[in-house]
């Protein structure tokens, strides 16, 4: 070999750093790229969603609102009564993603209670189907007879029942749909509460004795009704 031969070793070695060199401007790139990448999508995230602070706040608000709240008496349930009677203060104490921060709470349509500067314009909304119960009071009366029943229009799960028969009459047993709530040979009057399994429009039978049987019975209750709307909060963080 000649002095001034070119060496195999040294080519190699001169070709493995320029492949290195490209490797690590490669590399170089491909993190600018993915870098700029996940900023587009953040910036594109913010851009659909709003505030993303705003957006869980809001989300995790409704979905306590819905779930566990003074609004509630069982998940996905809330009672018109404890809306009505609600307010900012007590939604704050209650819900920890209300806290400090602006918002509106609005159900069925009406808006229950707001906290600070906020309108329609302002904030991340986000609303939760849910089932409202409302109550209402009903009550009947109807003659005691050999075999006398009455009932009640919607569901309830207690009834107060007051059982006044006439001299002469002795009421032996009282029953609600097919089961027995009360019974006693010797006669059953005066008022007795029983509960009812939150039954639709339940029927109380009436069994009595006597020459001729007389007498009333009066069947009251809280009826409970229940319907589909919505529960919507907007915070503005």
């Amino acid at each position: 070999m000649t002095a001034n031969s070119a060496s195999p070793f040294r080519s190699d070695s001169s070709r493995a750093q320029t492949t290195l060199a490209g490797l690590a401007i490669a590399l170089v790139l491909l993190a600018a790229v993915t870098t700029t990448s996940v900023v587009l999508a953040d910036r594109a995230l913010a851009d659909a969603t709003g505030d993303p602070l705003e957006q869980r706040r809001a989300e995790s608000a409704a979905e306590t609102l819905v779930t566990d709240s003074p609004l509630t008496v069982s998940a996905g349930t809330v009672s018109a009564e404890r809306v009505n009677e609600t307010n900012a203060s007590e939604l704050a104490s209650a819900v920890p993603a209300l806290r400090g921060v602006d918002f509106r709470l609005v159900v069925d349509g009406d808006v229950v209670a707001t906290r600070g500067d906020i309108d329609n314009s302002t904030g991340t909304s986000v609303s939760r189907g849910v089932g409202i119960r409302s109550t209402r009071s009903d009550q009947t009366t109807f003659a005691i007879t050999n075999d006398s029943s009455g009932s009640l229009d919607g569901r309830t799960n207690q009834l107060r029942i007051d059982i006044d028969p006439a001299n002469g009459t002795t009421v032996t047993t009282v029953t609600v749909g097919d089961r027995v709530v009360l019974h006693r040979p010797t006669g059953i009057e005066g008022v007795h509460v029983v509960n009812d399994s939150t039954h639709a429009n339940p029927v109380v039978d009436v069994e009595a004795i006597g020459p001729a049987p007389a007498g009333q019975v009066t069947i009251s209750a809280t009826i409970f009704e229940r319907r589909p709307t919505r529960v919507e909060v907007a915070v503005d963080a």
